[in-house]
């Protein structure tokens, strides 16, 4: 409600109310969104990693409310949204700002934007790669067949050897396998840390019946590698970027000469949006098949309710 009743004076507002009112508006919106976020990613993680419940008489029940709200990938989770939604805000910004560079309208103008959206993504840009790192060793700890379809992995790789990691695959569900692939041998299990002697095995999709697994392997398998690749191009471009910005390229009488930098930035402008898509594909098609992981599965939650048997509210 909060969201609602002011974006419309922060939408159509400008110049109509007082400038204040306006710029408070913004932050209020900011705001609501940002609960959003919150709530909607405690509830989502609660279905990953489900806390605080039991059965009775065969019934689900939520027994501790504090334990649900902050159950083991709420933390994370919220911080790697929160962190996605301002990162791509940021390369928004950034990429608004280099069209008008290259367009030479308001350069001055647009230079300043332009460095206080790389500003901020110089911590943002590294912290949401860390702390997408720290998610995928959860889901290898809570939701090890997430991890093997995120990473096409049909056979298990044994304890004391670091597993390999895909870099790029032609997942085959039918044959269980991938028709090709190009892997860098050892580093999966460098990626997720393992103990020093890498006695924690990776297991493989066929550790799991078919029916207990997640499907749409190939799906997820790039859906994954897509949200990594955006995050690290918006690493590498605010990189190169501060670089520039360093050697006084960046100046409103240098920035125009930039111009395949600006185009990067303009690349990068819808990126951020696709990563936000892909991790969502990742985060609930690899979940599969359960709506509450490893509780209740999807084709159990859906309603078998006839629709001639269920009741409506009208309304005069």
């Amino acid at each position: 409600m909060l969201e609602a009743a002011f974006l419309g004076i922060m939408l159509f507002g400008w110049e109509r109310v007082n400038p204040t009112i306006h710029y408070l508006s913004t932050i209020l919106v900011a705001v609501g969104a940002n609960l959003s976020t919150v709530w909607i990613l405690t509830a989502n993680s609660w279905m990953q990693t489900p806390a605080g419940r039991e059965l009775v008489n065969g019934k689900f029940i939520v027994h501790d409310y504090f334990q649900a709200i902050l159950n083991p990938f709420m933390l994370n989770s919220v911080l790697h949204m929160f962190f996605a939604t301002l990162e791509t805000s940021l390369f928004v910004i950034g990429g608004i700002s280099a069209w008008y560079i290259l367009k030479q309208r308001h350069p001055a103008f647009f230079s300043q934007s332009l460095k206080i959206a790389l500003a901020v993504a110089i911590a943002v840009a590294p912290l949401q790669i860390y702390i997408g790192h720290l998610s995928g060793e959860q889901v290898y700890h809570y939701q090890p067949t997430k991890l093997a379809a995120m990473e096409a992995q049909w056979e298990s790789s044994p304890a004391e050897k670091p597993a390999d990691w895909s870099l790029v695959a032609i997942p085959n569900e039918k044959a269980q396998k991938n028709d090709w692939e190009i892997t860098v041998p050892n580093a999966l299990g460098y990626i997720l840390e393992f103990k020093k002697n890498f006695s924690e095995p990776v297991r493989g999709l066929k550790e799991w019946k078919s029916e207990d697994r997640p499907h749409l392997v190939g799906l997820i398998y790039y859906a994954f590698r897509t949200m990594i690749a955006i995050g690290f191009f918006f690493a590498g471009l605010m990189l190169l970027s501060t670089l520039q910005w360093l050697r006084g390229k960046l100046s409103a009488k240098n920035v125009t000469q930039q111009r395949w930098l600006m185009r990067a930035w303009i690349l990068a402008a819808p990126l951020g949006y696709i990563a936000v898509e892909s991790g969502w594909i990742v985060r609930c098609v690899g979940r599969q098949p359960w709506t509450l992981y490893g509780q209740i599965r999807t084709v159990d939650a859906a309603s078998r309710l006839p629709a001639s048997k269920r009741h409506f509210l009208v309304w005069d």
